[in-house]
């Protein structure tokens, strides 16, 4: 709200507004925050923000025409973004002792062959959208499976719990096991006939993206394809996988040898640009770093999954100083962990030479992953005009945390979210204004106005 509608009282009669007081931590770039120890974050009844600020400056602006939602101490942050994740893969999290291709065949493909059965896709993509938001992750980047009826099954589930996404149908016709190995124009049909039902919906809260699962999978005719439909369809994306491992890499360097590199077999067929999302990046020359930010492409980092699988480890200060975009993905299953906590803290753990702020691990899975995503203008940092996602958190939830973070500093309490934090630390998730998870289970506020201590009392100002 600007300060002169504020001073009108006119201005927002009639309108519903609900202020949520706590301690705000925001990111504003990599180095610097917004930190309000007693704030409140000011959500219109379309989901948006229309302020940010210390409560005893704002409540004066709304007359006591508001709601009121306190959580004390705890902290009020944007929500996490994860740049990539696979949504039938959470059943096999943890599957350890194999390196990628190897792991793909053991554990990852029959797991995704169980999706033929579209009652099995649903039930894992309830769990899957359940646990996302118990982990505080407010806007996502999925892989789904090559399965028409299973990725539209994940859209309703998603667009119903009220879940931001960019998500799309797998699409792969070559080197895949039979179950999994599709027809090139039907697969490329069925991405057409699920981009145009679900990219946009919701007023962009649902995006569609393309995605050739990789270099690997995909014959020359699907990735021009695939190429082809991207560009037709204004706004969409481009998700997939590149240069993960070394085995990888010699694997597409065999499939296209008039390709100079990795980077050169997708920009070949059209499929390098904005809102193109590489998962991983770790075996980049120069050539190909110049070339994604000619591009404007951005990468998706890993972390918890190169460790996991010992893949390689992620370029983080050439990729930075190049001007490469880049936010973090938890890669689940190929990260043991859906917790943005669990990435910030092992992208700090696998650059051994660097040491990494905790204000910069925090950017990284907030406003850094939105604007890798070019959704930074939407999401990605609590200020006004944006939409209103953000996570409730409470540190001392979790066992090992000094009874009295919460009044600590911002530094301080960064810190411990990023070494200590897991699911157990979040209390609710909300999605433009909706709330989408909470910890006791209390419904929106709108819906049941109940009190609980951790997800806040709610008053009228």
């Amino acid at each position: 709200m600007t300060k002169s509608s504020a001073r009108d009282k006119n201005a927002f009669r009639g309108k519903k507004y609900t202020a949520y007081l706590g301690h705000v931590i925001s990111p504003k770039s990599a180095s610097s925050l917004t930190n309000i120890p007693n704030g409140a974050v000011v959500v219109d009844e379309k989901g948006k923000i229309v302020d940010v600020g210390e409560w005893t400056k704002l409540k004066r602006n709304y007359n006591g025409m508001v709601r009121v939602v306190d959580y004390g101490q705890k902290i009020i942050s944007p929500g996490f973004v994860d740049l990539h994740l696979h949504l039938p893969q959470i059943p096999q999290t943890g599957r350890s002792g194999k390196t990628l291709l190897d792991w793909l065949d053991s554990f990852v493909f029959p797991a995704e062959a169980r999706f033929a059965d579209t009652r099995h896709a649903r039930k894992i993509a309830n769990w899957f959208f359940d646990e996302l938001a118990r982990n505080g992750t407010t806007l996502s980047a999925i892989f789904t499976t090559i399965h028409k009826d299973a990725t539209d099954a994940a859209f309703e589930i998603a667009a119903s719990k009220g879940h931001r996404v960019i998500m799309g149908k797998v699409l792969m016709d070559a080197n895949s096991p039979k179950a999994l190995t599709e027809d090139t124009e039907t697969s490329l049909r069925e991405a057409e006939e699920l981009c145009k039902r679900w990219h946009g919906y919701d007023n962009n809260r649902l995006l569609y993206a393309f995605i050739p699962r990789f270099a690997v999978t995909a014959s020359k005719d699907l990735l021009a394809g695939c190429g082809k439909l991207w560009k037709k369809y204004k706004g969409t994306y481009l998700h997939t996988h590149l240069a993960e491992t070394k085995d990888e890499c010699a694997f597409v360097k065999k499939l296209f040898p008039s390709s100079r590199s990795y980077v050169d077999v997708y920009a070949s067929n059209n499929l390098v640009g904005k809102n193109s999302i590489f998962a991983h990046g770790i075996y980049l020359d120069d050539k190909d770093l110049v070339a994604l930010k000619a591009s404007q492409s951005s990468l998706a980092h890993c972390a918890s999954s190169n460790f996991f699988l010992k893949s390689g480890f992620f370029a983080f200060n050439r990729v930075k100083k190049a001007g490469v975009k880049f936010g973090l993905g938890s890669d689940v299953a190929g990260g043991p962990q859906m917790s943005l906590f669990s990435v910030m803290k092992d992208t700090a753990y696998m650059q051994t030479e660097t040491w990494l702020s905790p204000r910069e691990l925090f950017y990284l899975a907030t406003l850094g992953g939105a604007k890798a995503a070019n959704l930074d203008k939407v999401v990605g940092s609590l200020e006004p005009g944006k939409e209103a996602d953000f996570v409730v958190v409470d540190p001392t939830r979790k066992s090992g945390v000094p009874d009295d973070m919460l009044g600590q500093t911002a530094d301080d309490i960064l810190s411990t979210l990023i070494y200590l934090g897991d699911d157990r630390m979040i209390v609710s998730t909300f999605v433009r204004g909706r709330k989408i998870y909470d910890v006791d289970k209390v419904l929106t506020p709108s819906k049941n106005l109940r009190t609980s201590k951790s997800a806040g009392k709610l008053r009228l100002a």
